[in-house]
């Protein structure tokens, strides 16, 4: 799968496991038996391991994805975030990566042709 460019890791992993049909991250993760809470601390075995299974560089993944650096703090790529700072539960959708992911122009479009609980996005 082509890994867009500033993509996280978390973001792949979830176009990832849409495409495959799986009904959550987390049953695409359980069902691959892949480790998804060390992915989304952003450790390095993790991010090696989805960028073999979505055949990308995991070089170029790790640089835009999310590492916990302990004590609530996060850095991505050169920024460091607190949690109070980084809102991860709100849904946020780039137009342009779902006309390349889905072909569908319009956000409208989209949530009406899927069901809202189709996908949880981390």
């Amino acid at each position: 799968m082509q890994h867009e460019r500033f993509e996280p890791a978390s973001s792949l992993l979830t176009r990832l496991a849409a495409r495959n049909g799986a009904p959550s991250v987390y049953q695409f993760c359980a069902d691959l038996a892949f480790p998804v809470d060390p992915l989304f601390r952003g450790e390095p075995l993790a991010i090696a391991q989805l960028a073999q299974l979505a055949g990308c560089d995991a070089s170029t993944l790790a640089r835009v994805s999310i590492r916990h650096l302990g004590h609530s703090r996060f850095r991505l790529r050169d920024e460091i975030a607190t949690t109070h700072s980084l809102q991860r539960t709100r849904i946020r959708i780039c137009p342009v990566c779902l006309r390349r992911s889905f072909g569908i122009t319009s956000l409208i479009t989209f949530f009406c042709l899927r069901p809202a609980s189709s996908l949880l996005w981390p």
